[in-house]
């Protein structure tokens, strides 16, 4: 059986990006960092549950609406990933609070640095950070070249 989640990558106003923590507590992915998202729904599109999660799980506004930037699976399971970008005018202050959950903006540069992540935003982020979208909503837009 497969299964479907939806991540968001929230890019904040000055290209940090909107990263969770679930404490030791957490049934699911424990001290681990992880970008807002989860299962898709039976019947529900993975933007509509993109969109949900954000409002769950963070409660932050999002300024636009959010981008696919990244459709595939996870390698070696069976888990579809679906991966949005949307820009957020909300700042770590904003955040919503959750028990057991650390949310915060952490810049570009340093997102990827010494952090141990779900194994779907783990693999989705370095893609997202060296994306044209991301440097877009960054502020920073040069093209990257695909190839």
């Amino acid at each position: 059986m497969t299964t479907r989640i939806a991540l968001t990558a929230l890019v904040g106003r000055t290209g940090a990006v909107l990263l969770r923590m679930r404490d030791e507590q957490s049934a699911v992915r424990a001290n681990r960092w992880s970008l807002p998202g989860g299962a898709v729904r039976p019947a529900e599109t993975p933007l509509h549950a993109a969109k949900r999660h954000i409002a769950e799980q963070t409660g932050l506004p999002v300024d636009a609406e959010p981008v696919e930037f990244w459709h595939g699976y996870l390698p070696g399971t069976r888990v579809d990933v679906y991966c949005f970008a949307a820009p957020t005018s909300a700042w770590t202050p904003d955040i919503v609070p959750q028990a057991g959950v650390v949310a915060e903006f952490v810049h570009g540069e340093e997102v990827l640095s010494g952090r141990a992540f779900t194994p779907a935003s783990g693999f989705v982020l370095g893609r997202f950070l060296d994306s044209n979208e991301y440097l877009r909503m960054a502020g920073r837009f040069y093209p990257v070249d695909p190839t």
